[in-house]
Protein backbone atom coordinates (compact mmCIF):
# COMPACT_ATOMS: atom_id res chain seq x y z
CA UNK A 1 0.00 0.00 0.00
CA UNK A 2 1.32 3.50 -0.76
CA UNK A 3 0.44 6.72 -0.08
CA UNK A 4 -1.05 9.46 -2.43
CA UNK A 5 -1.50 12.36 -0.27
CA UNK A 6 -3.28 14.50 2.48
CA UNK A 7 -6.62 13.76 2.16
CA UNK A 8 -7.78 16.29 4.75
CA UNK A 9 -6.66 18.11 7.52
CA UNK A 10 -8.57 17.85 11.29
CA UNK A 11 -8.68 20.96 13.16
CA UNK A 12 -10.42 20.79 16.73
CA UNK A 13 -12.50 23.83 18.09
CA UNK A 14 -13.85 24.77 20.86
CA UNK A 15 -17.06 26.67 19.71
CA UNK A 16 -17.95 25.83 15.92
CA UNK A 17 -19.97 28.80 14.97
CA UNK A 18 -17.69 31.19 16.02
CA UNK A 19 -14.62 29.08 14.30
CA UNK A 20 -16.59 29.19 11.20
CA UNK A 21 -16.83 33.35 11.51
CA UNK A 22 -13.03 33.41 12.26
CA UNK A 23 -12.41 31.04 8.98
CA UNK A 24 -14.82 33.26 6.77
CA UNK A 25 -12.96 36.41 7.43
CA UNK A 26 -10.42 34.70 6.51
CA UNK A 27 -11.55 34.36 3.30
CA UNK A 28 -12.14 30.40 3.02
CA UNK A 29 -15.93 29.15 2.22
CA UNK A 30 -17.29 27.08 4.31
CA UNK A 31 -19.57 24.03 4.11
CA UNK A 32 -21.42 23.70 7.71
CA UNK A 33 -22.73 20.51 9.39
CA UNK A 34 -23.96 20.57 13.04
CA UNK A 35 -20.70 19.18 14.52
CA UNK A 36 -18.22 20.08 11.55
CA UNK A 37 -17.44 22.32 9.22
CA UNK A 38 -15.40 22.16 6.02
CA UNK A 39 -13.22 24.15 3.96
CA UNK A 40 -11.00 23.14 0.98
CA UNK A 41 -7.37 24.00 -0.30
CA UNK A 42 -7.43 22.87 -3.33
CA UNK A 43 -7.50 18.89 -3.44
CA UNK A 44 -7.18 18.96 0.44
CA UNK A 45 -10.01 18.94 2.56
CA UNK A 46 -9.69 20.66 5.88
CA UNK A 47 -12.64 19.89 8.80
CA UNK A 48 -12.94 22.45 12.03
CA UNK A 49 -14.87 19.65 14.31
CA UNK A 50 -16.15 20.56 17.54
CA UNK A 51 -16.86 17.41 19.66
CA UNK A 52 -14.74 16.53 22.94
CA UNK A 53 -12.41 13.22 22.66
CA UNK A 54 -9.36 12.09 24.02
CA UNK A 55 -8.21 12.68 20.10
CA UNK A 56 -8.94 16.91 20.25
CA UNK A 57 -8.51 16.94 24.27
CA UNK A 58 -4.91 18.53 23.76
CA UNK A 59 -5.26 20.48 20.79
CA UNK A 60 -8.41 22.02 23.11
CA UNK A 61 -6.56 23.10 26.36
CA UNK A 62 -4.55 24.70 23.99
CA UNK A 63 -7.61 26.31 22.90
CA UNK A 64 -8.16 24.65 19.53
CA UNK A 65 -5.85 23.59 16.85
CA UNK A 66 -4.76 20.95 14.22
CA UNK A 67 -5.02 17.29 15.37
CA UNK A 68 -3.47 15.66 12.35
CA UNK A 69 -4.92 14.44 9.42
CA UNK A 70 -5.43 11.26 7.30
CA UNK A 71 -3.55 10.35 4.54
CA UNK A 72 -5.15 9.27 1.19
CA UNK A 73 -4.15 5.94 -0.96
CA UNK A 74 -5.40 4.81 -4.57
CA UNK A 75 -5.76 1.41 -2.69
CA UNK A 76 -8.51 -0.31 -0.55
CA UNK A 77 -7.22 -0.11 3.14
CA UNK A 78 -6.37 -3.78 4.77
CA UNK A 79 -7.02 -4.15 8.00
CA UNK A 80 -4.19 -3.79 10.31
CA UNK A 81 -2.32 -1.66 7.64
CA UNK A 82 -3.63 1.39 8.47
CA UNK A 83 -0.83 4.22 9.16
CA UNK A 84 -2.09 5.64 12.33
CA UNK A 85 -0.94 7.47 15.50
CA UNK A 86 2.73 6.96 14.40
CA UNK A 87 4.01 10.19 14.76
CA UNK A 88 3.76 11.77 18.75
CA UNK A 89 1.35 14.68 19.08
CA UNK A 90 -0.18 14.15 15.62
CA UNK A 91 -3.07 11.93 14.81
CA UNK A 92 -3.46 10.20 11.39
CA UNK A 93 -5.48 7.69 9.31
CA UNK A 94 -5.62 6.16 6.11
CA UNK A 95 -8.42 6.37 3.90
CA UNK A 96 -9.30 4.97 0.05
CA UNK A 97 -8.84 8.34 -2.42
CA UNK A 98 -10.89 8.29 -5.41
CA UNK A 99 -9.64 10.34 -8.27
CA UNK A 100 -6.39 12.76 -9.22
CA UNK A 101 -5.52 15.62 -8.02
CA UNK A 102 -7.99 17.94 -10.52
CA UNK A 103 -11.02 15.80 -9.97
CA UNK A 104 -10.62 16.12 -6.11
CA UNK A 105 -9.99 19.33 -6.44
CA UNK A 106 -13.05 20.14 -8.66
CA UNK A 107 -15.37 18.04 -6.12
CA UNK A 108 -14.06 20.14 -3.13
CA UNK A 109 -14.77 23.19 -4.99
CA UNK A 110 -17.95 22.60 -6.39
CA UNK A 111 -19.12 21.88 -2.58
CA UNK A 112 -17.90 25.24 -0.95
CA UNK A 113 -17.30 27.88 -3.67
CA UNK A 114 -14.69 29.83 -4.52
CA UNK A 115 -12.59 30.84 -1.90
CA UNK A 116 -12.67 34.66 -1.55
CA UNK A 117 -8.93 35.13 -0.77
CA UNK A 118 -7.86 33.45 -3.70
CA UNK A 119 -6.64 30.85 -1.85
CA UNK A 120 -5.46 27.96 -4.83
CA UNK A 121 -3.99 25.03 -2.22
CA UNK A 122 -1.93 23.88 0.31
CA UNK A 123 1.49 24.80 0.45
CA UNK A 124 2.86 23.04 3.16
CA UNK A 125 2.09 21.76 6.98
CA UNK A 126 4.33 22.18 10.04
CA UNK A 127 4.51 19.78 12.91
CA UNK A 128 6.80 20.54 15.98
CA UNK A 129 8.18 16.97 17.22
CA UNK A 130 10.29 15.95 20.05
CA UNK A 131 12.84 13.87 17.62
CA UNK A 132 13.64 15.04 14.05
CA UNK A 133 15.59 11.49 13.49
CA UNK A 134 12.21 9.34 14.57
CA UNK A 135 10.05 11.53 12.62
CA UNK A 136 12.08 10.94 9.64
CA UNK A 137 12.34 7.38 10.14
CA UNK A 138 8.70 6.76 10.67
CA UNK A 139 7.47 8.68 7.12
CA UNK A 140 10.59 6.61 5.47
CA UNK A 141 9.17 3.28 6.44
CA UNK A 142 5.70 3.96 5.19
CA UNK A 143 7.32 4.91 1.70
CA UNK A 144 7.63 8.59 2.32
CA UNK A 145 11.08 9.76 1.51
CA UNK A 146 12.96 12.64 3.11
CA UNK A 147 13.68 15.34 0.63
CA UNK A 148 16.29 17.20 2.28
CA UNK A 149 17.05 18.33 5.64
CA UNK A 150 17.78 22.14 6.57
CA UNK A 151 19.52 23.87 9.41
CA UNK A 152 17.65 26.18 11.20
CA UNK A 153 19.41 27.52 13.63
CA UNK A 154 19.66 27.08 17.55
CA UNK A 155 19.71 23.38 17.11
CA UNK A 156 16.36 23.16 15.26
CA UNK A 157 16.30 21.22 11.76
CA UNK A 158 13.34 21.13 9.63
CA UNK A 159 12.69 17.86 7.51
CA UNK A 160 11.04 17.95 4.08
CA UNK A 161 8.48 16.08 2.28
CA UNK A 162 6.29 15.99 -0.73
CA UNK A 163 3.01 14.54 -1.46
CA UNK A 164 1.16 16.60 -4.57
CA UNK A 165 1.20 19.71 -4.28
CA UNK A 166 1.96 19.97 -0.28
CA UNK A 167 4.94 19.88 2.16
CA UNK A 168 5.18 18.33 4.88
CA UNK A 169 7.99 20.42 6.97
CA UNK A 170 8.87 18.91 10.15
CA UNK A 171 10.62 20.80 12.95
CA UNK A 172 12.75 19.52 15.63
CA UNK A 173 13.78 18.94 18.78
CA UNK A 174 10.93 21.01 19.85
CA UNK A 175 10.63 23.15 23.06
CA UNK A 176 7.40 22.57 23.34
CA UNK A 177 4.60 19.81 23.11
CA UNK A 178 5.11 17.92 20.02
CA UNK A 179 1.72 19.03 17.99
CA UNK A 180 1.01 20.65 13.89
CA UNK A 181 1.71 24.32 14.32
CA UNK A 182 0.39 25.71 11.30
CA UNK A 183 -0.41 25.82 7.58
CA UNK A 184 0.71 27.64 4.44
CA UNK A 185 -1.55 28.42 2.08
CA UNK A 186 -0.71 29.32 -1.87
CA UNK A 187 -2.90 32.26 -3.01
CA UNK A 188 -3.33 33.41 -6.67
CA UNK A 189 -3.22 37.26 -5.15
CA UNK A 190 -1.60 37.93 -1.70
CA UNK A 191 -2.50 40.91 -1.81
CA UNK A 192 -6.09 39.99 -1.90
CA UNK A 193 -5.69 37.50 1.12
CA UNK A 194 -4.00 40.23 3.37
CA UNK A 195 -6.80 43.23 2.37
CA UNK A 196 -9.95 40.79 2.78
CA UNK A 197 -8.37 40.01 6.36
CA UNK A 198 -7.53 43.27 7.42
CA UNK A 199 -10.78 44.66 5.40
CA UNK A 200 -12.91 41.64 8.14
CA UNK A 201 -11.04 42.86 11.43
CA UNK A 202 -7.90 40.16 10.91
CA UNK A 203 -3.97 41.86 11.54
CA UNK A 204 -2.19 40.40 9.00
CA UNK A 205 1.65 41.28 8.03
CA UNK A 206 2.45 42.88 4.94
CA UNK A 207 3.57 40.72 2.16
CA UNK A 208 7.10 39.91 2.06
CA UNK A 209 9.89 38.27 0.14
CA UNK A 210 9.74 34.72 1.35
CA UNK A 211 13.09 32.63 1.41
CA UNK A 212 11.99 30.14 -1.07
CA UNK A 213 11.06 32.69 -3.47
CA UNK A 214 7.70 35.00 -3.83
CA UNK A 215 6.01 36.74 -1.39
CA UNK A 216 5.03 35.60 2.17
CA UNK A 217 2.34 37.10 4.92
CA UNK A 218 0.75 36.04 8.19
CA UNK A 219 -2.15 36.09 10.16
CA UNK A 220 -0.90 37.72 13.59
CA UNK A 221 -3.26 35.70 15.73
CA UNK A 222 -3.76 31.89 15.02
CA UNK A 223 -7.33 30.70 14.00
CA UNK A 224 -8.50 28.29 16.32
CA UNK A 225 -4.80 27.42 17.46
CA UNK A 226 -4.30 27.50 14.13
CA UNK A 227 -0.86 29.63 12.44
CA UNK A 228 -1.77 30.92 9.16
CA UNK A 229 0.65 32.03 6.39
CA UNK A 230 -0.05 33.01 2.80
CA UNK A 231 2.01 32.77 0.05
CA UNK A 232 2.36 33.93 -3.49
CA UNK A 233 4.26 31.79 -6.55
CA UNK A 234 7.55 33.67 -7.78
Amino acid sequence: MSIKCIERVIVAVADLDAACDRWSKAGFAISKKPDTARLYAGAIEIDLIATTSEVTKAALERGGGIIGWTWGTEEIVPDGETFTNFLPGVWTNTVETHGDLLTRRGNLESIGGANQNSVDYLEHIVVMTPSLEDAIAAHEKIGLPCKRIREAGGGMRQAFFKLEQTVLEIVGPSRDTPHVWGLAFMCKDIRRAVDLARASGLEATEPKAAIQGGKIARIVAPLDGVAIAYMEAP
